[in-house]
């Protein structure tokens, strides 16, 4: 296997990125470098522009404003001399070859030897873990096992670069989750630079080294699974990344936050005025009966769902709403109409300047 895993060497690169439909953009001022050996994950809503990054990268489209770079400048270059392998979310093996030739496809056409074409083929599907299927046909295979298959045929060929656009959105479940695994393993085992594109951001968080957050044809924040969720750069992010309880509110900048008619204690560099304080679910607790802090609020639990190993807990404060996520074992005494005091500390709320959502 050819594992590269230079951190310090761009595998892509993508400079001042734009591209029009008409006399709209769909993306604008793209500027993002992937690393060899990377697996980095673009995530965002329905129509930020995710798909688009994906297919300049590939070669079907060519950007309006900007530079490409996959080791050179792509401009002018055909998508079948880029050396990128893509993987889409409907699979596309050829229906009547053998897994087996499936995978062997794309080295045939690069008139490799046919050891070398044996000996890889036999490579990549144990890696996916399907050696012993070689001989099927893909009508015999589960959504997943498909999925596994076109992710060897996508890495036969040896790329630079392998793209996936929503690969898992197809399946159910417990296979995504399943699969998930598998994705990155053969990233980490293969060494590959993986761009991969897709809506889910539990999906995006759980498998990559860093995270891509669009909004509206714009790159939004960039950076490791725990920054985006720890540590927004903007109400945006804050609100798309996870759960979040959004509080609205006026800063002093000096340390008190006015919310619902209670003054909180806070931090942050934020200017003085309207502000929003964030705090994650988790973040929330019970406060005892005897705690005066600062940020201890009085409520009434107004319901709660269950989710396994926690319970999700709605308890409103004055006309607001706020969600707390206790053990369940916990979570299961609390019951509807119940008085609750609620509190968090300083450190695990984030402060960020007011703004539009």
């Amino acid at each position: 296997m050819n594992r590269i895993q230079d951190r310090a060497i761009p595998g892509i690169e993508l400079e001042g990125i734009g591209k029009k439909y008409g006399d709209r953009y769909a993306i604008r001022g793209i500027s993002l470098s992937v690393a060899q050996g990377e697996f980095l994950s673009i995530v965002g809503p329905s129509g930020c522009g995710k798909t688009t990054i994906l297919r300049l990268v590939a070669g079907f489209i060519r950007p309006d404003e900007g530079i490409v770079r996959i080791g050179a400048d792509m401009d002018g270059v055909p998508p079948n001399r880029r050396r990128v392998g893509i993987v889409f979310q409907n699979y596309a093996l050829f229906p009547n070859m053998t897994l087996a030739e499936n995978v062997a496809f794309g080295m045939k056409a690069q008139k490799r030897p046919e050891a070398d074409i044996r000996r890889r083929v036999s490579e990549l599907l144990e890696m996916v873990g399907m050696s012993d299927r070689a001989d099927a046909l893909p009508r015999q295979l589960s959504g997943g096992q498909q999925q596994r298959i076109a992710l060897a045929r996508a890495l036969a060929i040896e790329p630079r670069v392998l793209l996936l656009d929503e690969p898992l959105s197809a399946l159910d479940a417990k296979v995504r989750n399943a699969l998930r695994f598998e994705i990155k393993r053969i990233q980490r085992e293969s060494g590959i630079t993986m761009l991969y594109v897709t809506h889910d951001q539990e999906e995006a968080l759980s498998i990559s080294d860093r995270v891509g957050l669009m909004n509206r044809g714009r790159l939004e924040q960039v950076g490791t699974p725990l920054e985006l969720y720890s540590a927004p750069s903007s109400l945006f992010a804050a609100d798309f990344i996870g759960v979040n309880n959004i509080l609205r509110g006026t800063w002093d900048g000096a340390g008190g936050f006015t919310w619902n008619g209670r003054v909180l204690r806070a931090g942050g560099n934020v200017p003085a005025g309207p502000a929003t304080l964030t705090i994650r679910p988790e973040h929330l607790s019970p406060a005892d009966a005897e705690d005066a802090g600062d940020n201890v609020l009085e409520g009434i639990v107004q319901g709660k769902i269950f989710l396994g190993p926690v319970t999700r807990v709605a308890c409103s404060i004055g006309e607001e709403t706020l969600l707390m996520d206790l053990l369940s074992t916990d979570g299961d005494r609390l019951g509807s109409g119940q008085a609750l005091r609620v509190c968090f500390s300083v450190k695990e709320a984030h402060l960020l300047p007011d703004a539009a959502l």
